[in-house]
């Protein structure tokens, strides 16, 4: 995470333990354990959306793409006076997060808020968690759609996940 710029060394007078977690393939996933920080943090009620709100949504349209972002917390900057309080503790010493790290009570609204933002003024396009979803009636404007987001949003940084992108047509 150092050399992908995720994480920077710190002096924070905080630390958070980490963990490390077994992944379905049997493989590590290493964790930080913000529980303390969660547990004096005020939460954030920005709502990260309805599965059923989003079926209805997407009702009648022929052709929906969904754009995963890669490690889309991670393309969001902290703003540095939050840093130091992400900061975690491992045998190579105190590191702390530069972007915004999975664990924190508010990471998920504060990333579909960014999302709404991002997406603002975007005709068939929305975000569901961590999802841009595409919906158009015809395969042209589908693509006109796409480019849009391609150009003006996803252009700005965010980047997507070409394995975990998909485009269905409905019949």
């Amino acid at each position: 995470m150092l050399e992908m710029d995720i994480i920077e060394r710190s002096d924070s007078p905080y630390s958070s333990p980490f963990v490390i977690v077994k992944k379905k393939d049997q493989s590590n996933r290493f964790c930080i354990d913000f529980r303390g920080l969660n547990s004096i943090t005020i939460f954030d009620a920005e709502t990260m959306g309805n599965i059923e709100e989003m079926f209805s949504k997407l009702s009648g349209y022929q052709f929906i793409s969904k754009i995963d972002l890669t490690k889309g917390y991670w393309q969001i900057s902290l703003v540095d006076a939050a840093k130091p309080k992400t900061a975690f503790q491992t045998p190579r010493g105190l590191f702390q997060f530069k972007v915004l790290p999975f664990g924190l009570v508010n990471s998920g609204a504060t990333f579909v808020r960014c999302m709404r933002k991002v997406l603002e003024g975007l005709e068939n396009v929305d975000n569901f968690v961590d999802d841009i979803i595409v919906y158009t009636r015809s395969f042209n404007h589908h693509m006109e759609v796409l480019e849009s987001v391609f150009e003006s949003r996803i252009g700005s940084g965010l980047l997507p996940s070409k394995e975990r992108t998909t485009l269905e047509q409905i019949f």
